[in-house]
């Protein structure tokens, strides 16, 4: 997470929307109005709600589409097997002291299937946040969640900094997605006001696969065909600019 030109990403987001100060009664002032719906959103239900066939030119604009997300995509894989191993022991060490309590409240994030660690930096999302939509995200105050730990820098960010991944000192949050199996997150950007570019992922314990371009519907859950259906193995790094 970064902001140009603050020393302090929060002093950016006053700055931005000095109205959305903190998510625990900071702030003051008028709510905006919730922005109206995109046009292709609403012509997207209607193609959905009829069940229409997509057409030639709609084809085309998903294979666009799926290039241009694929040529901002960097893979490569950087860890062996016994390095895997080495991670995977501390991740399930992280995993059984928060089931014992012992990281601070907003560290630990569960849902079903999925389990989140925040360290460094953490930040409210999804049915967190006071008001739904893009943009209202926000980073819960400094000393909330627990330090990156040091094993995270040692065995994962150095070797991220060594091959040039990532400059020296890019990062200063690492969240950890312990997924169950056949658990998921539904679709969804990583927010690119406190987010800085690239975004950094590695991958554990198992292959998995990263799908752009779904849409969701849920009561019972379904999910359509992606856009793009990119694999990832174990051990792979999977940079997202």
């Amino acid at each position: 997470m970064a902001g140009s030109g603050y020393t302090d990403l929060r002093e950016k987001l006053k700055s931005m929307m000095p109205y959305r100060d903190g998510h625990k009664g900071g702030g003051g002032g008028g709510l905006p109005r919730e922005p109206p719906e995109p046009p292709y959103e609403r012509k997207r239900r209607h193609q959905e709600d009829s069940g229409s066939e997509p057409s030639d030119y709609e084809e085309q604009k998903e294979e666009e589409e799926a290039r241009k997300v694929k040529s901002g995509i960097r893979q490569l894989r950087l860890f062996s097997a016994e390095e895997c191993a080495k991670i995977e022991a501390r991740i399930e060490d992280v995993v059984s002291r928060a089931e014992k309590g012992l990281y601070k409240e907003h560290t630990v994030d569960r849902a079903p299937l999925r389990n989140k660690y925040f360290f460094g930096e953490g930040y409210t999302y999804g049915s967190q946040l006071q008001r739904r939509g893009p943009g209202q995200e926000r980073l819960y105050p400094r000393g909330e969640v627990d330090a990156i730990p040091e094993w995270v820098h040692d065995l994962v960010i150095r070797k991220l900094v060594e091959h040039r991944v990532i400059p020296e000192g890019f990062v200063n949050s690492a969240v950890i997605n312990d997924y169950q199996p056949g658990g998921c997150i539904v679709s969804h950007v990583d927010p690119i006001h406190i987010f800085e570019r690239p975004i950094v992922s590695v991958s554990f314990f198992s292959d998995s696969a990263l799908c752009f371009g779904c849409k969701f519907q849920f009561k019972p859950i379904r999910v359509s065909e992606p856009v793009l259906f990119l694999p990832v193995k174990r051990g792979s790094v999977t940079v997202l600019r």
